[in-house]
């Protein structure tokens, strides 16, 4: 593995375009078949479209209320009422579909990219320059965070108001956001089993990364809607890094200290990092129209290895991008892809 590189850049004139302010399946069950959406952009010669499979309607969760939970940024919360949830992201949302209550899904962002958070009654914009007013109008039951920095003062707004809310530590284990999303609504056991599965699946991806003997390979991720709608990289408590990780390669993001979706990076640091394989999700590959605007917004990431070999990956965004249970899928297809490499 590489040690001691950096991404990051030191002055926002070093940096790139964006820079600023911040029953379950068992894992045989997913396969590397592009399974997202048909893209809209063709794929350049060389560039390959992955995807695994899930299938969670095994699990049902049978809510028991009231229930008490410390959330992520350590508040006791006694939660009553589930039936009108807002959700603050994507990977709220899934879970909560994976667990089968999508209905209880009241309002989500209205960039929502999660079939449960586009399909939710009411949808909302939430920023620096937009308050909780709005929110505190849906007339929710419950507001789930999933950011402690974001939303800490929103959660405490929401109780101030009598409408419990509760956070998710964001920074957590993947597998520890689903249980923490399952026990807000009265559902650990449910949690616990879908925890399993995701587990299941992650550790054969383990499994065919390490008999890949590709395990000495960089991976970076990049998203066009990352920190403030940027170009960004992932860093720590991403679910693509968590898969990376696991999956034995070395994290561009990570070894350079980057928290979330950074935009904390520079065109010198991105040749320095000299990624080996570069991952993506679906939508970002879209909103950047294709090849040309990937180059754009990373101006040198063309001169890294992964550029010069194409060795580029296109995934579907609950697979890669949020904290979705479908991450567990997303990381066998990643490791079969990577061993299929020259």
């Amino acid at each position: 593995m590489r040690k001691g590189f950096s991404i990051i850049g030191i002055t926002c004139a070093l940096a790139l375009a964006g820079c600023g302010g911040t029953g379950s399946e068992t894992a045989d069950d997913t396969s590397t078949e592009a399974t997202g959406s048909e893209l809209s952009v063709p794929l350049p010669e060389g560039w390959s479209q992955i995807g695994g499979t899930s299938d969670f309607s095994a699990i049902e969760a049978a809510p028991k209320l009231p229930t008490n939970v410390t959330d992520g940024t350590g508040t006791e919360v006694k939660i009553k009422d589930i039936d009108k949830i807002i959700v603050a992201g994507d990977g709220i949302a899934s879970t909560l579909g994976a667990l089968g209550l999508t209905d209880n899904i009241e309002a989500a962002p209205e960039n929502s990219i999660a079939p449960e958070g586009i399909d939710a009654p009411q949808h909302f914009e939430f920023g620096k320059n937009t308050g909780v007013e709005g929110l505190l109008a849906m007339n929710g039951t419950l507001f789930i965070g999933d950011n402690t920095q974001r939303h800490g003062d929103v959660a405490g707004q929401f109780r101030d108001a009598g409408t419990d809310a509760v956070v998710m530590d964001d920074q957590q284990p993947q597998r520890d956001k689903l249980k923490a999303v399952a026990s807000y609504v009265g559902a650990a056991e449910a949690g616990e089993e879908l925890a399993k599965t995701v587990d299941n699946q992650l550790a054969d991806a383990a499994k065919t990364a390490k008999e890949s003997g590709k395990q000495g390979l960089s991976i970076v991720e990049v998203t066009a809607t990352g920190a403030g709608g940027q170009n960004s990289v992932a860093g720590t408590g991403t679910p693509g890094n968590e898969i990376i990780e696991t999956l034995g390669y070395t994290s561009v993001g990570a070894e350079s200290n980057l928290r979330g979706y950074s935009r904390e990076f520079s065109n010198e640091g991105i040749v320095a990092s000299a990624p080996d394989v570069i991952v993506m999700t679906e939508s970002d590959y879209e909103k950047w129209g294709g090849e040309d605007g990937l180059w754009k917004a990373f101006p040198t990431l063309d001169q890294t290895p992964a550029g010069q070999n194409s060795a580029i990956f296109v995934m579907p965004d609950a697979q890669l991008k949020y904290s979705s249970p479908e991450i567990g899928a997303g990381a066998q297809a990643l490791a079969e892809a990577v061993a299929k490499l020259p």
